[in-house]
């Protein structure tokens, strides 16, 4: 076989796996789909659940198929078939594979498969992890991606998921949480000063949906420190209520003349 036979049959190899790959992943995903229509319910666990395996299924067997596909062309030269049989026959490279499986890249991938198993997490929770807290938009094979309130993207390595404590706020409690922490003078009546603090958090937008308490926080020399805390649906705009709440309740305690002085 000559040099430019070899081209054509390289040439074909690849676009026919490039075929499959997009033919497996339609296949896989237009199957599920179907799937959830015949068995819809209502039970919103069931369906974050199987979303969650499904999608990392999805990216495992995609991905096998084009290092499959990629080995297939690769053995189309002799000297990258070559190449590649002394690499595998060669136990430096059982040795090799041994020392990732233990390091980063294919731990990532490890922990990603005993996530979505075991689904500490899914697709659509708010969790926090770390220092980062949002809704879990992906979970890819090497990480996982968070968004945050104000919509940054935040990428967690997979093994993080598994050797981080994980806070998930919506298995029991679907509800954001909204904190704002008001100053009122040493001596000034503090019942009075929650009672104008919630009177004025209902003139919040989406106060209906809100359920806000104070409490008594730190205590300072001439300041006593009110924390407003309002849990609000998974849809609310967080960054606005807080802003409004705190903009409402400073303006309602200088009124009462319940500010600390300048």
């Amino acid at each position: 076989m000559d040099l430019s036979d070899r081209t054509v049959r390289t040439l074909v190899t690849a676009v026919a796996w490039i075929a499959v790959v997009l033919v497996v992943r339609y296949t896989m995903r237009t199957g599920f789909a179907k799937w959830e229509r015949r068995n819809a319910e209502n039970d919103a666990t069931a369906v974050a659940r199987r979303r969650t395996t499904f999608s990392f299924l999805v990216r495992i067997v995609v991905a096998l198929v084009a290092v499959i596909g990629v080995w297939s062309v690769l053995s189309i030269y002799p000297q990258t078939s070559e190449v590649g049989r002394a690499m595998l026959a060669s136990s430096a490279v059982l040795a090799v594979f041994a020392g990732l499986a233990l390091n980063t890249p294919l731990a990532n991938l490890g922990s990603g498969v005993l996530v979505a198993f075991t689904q500490p997490i899914r697709l659509g929770d708010r969790v926090t992890i770390g220092d980062q807290t949002g809704f879990v938009e992906q979970i890819n094979l090497i990480y996982t991606v968070l968004v945050t309130d104000d919509e940054r993207r935040i990428f967690v390595p997979n093994t993080q998921l598994t050797t981080t404590p994980i806070l998930n706020r919506t298995i029991r409690d679907p509800r954001r949480t909204v904190t704002a922490s008001l100053p009122v003078r040493l001596g000034a009546p503090i019942e009075d000063a929650r009672r104008v603090v919630l009177e004025a958090a209902d003139g919040v937008a989406d106060a209906a949906r809100l359920d806000i308490r104070v409490t008594v926080g730190e205590i300072g020399e001439k300041v006593v420190w009110l924390t407003a805390t309002a849990l609000a649906p998974l849809d609310a705009d967080v960054l606005g209520i807080a802003s409004e709440l705190r903009v409402r309740a400073l303006a309602a305690l200088g009124d009462a003349g319940l500010l600390p002085a300048v």
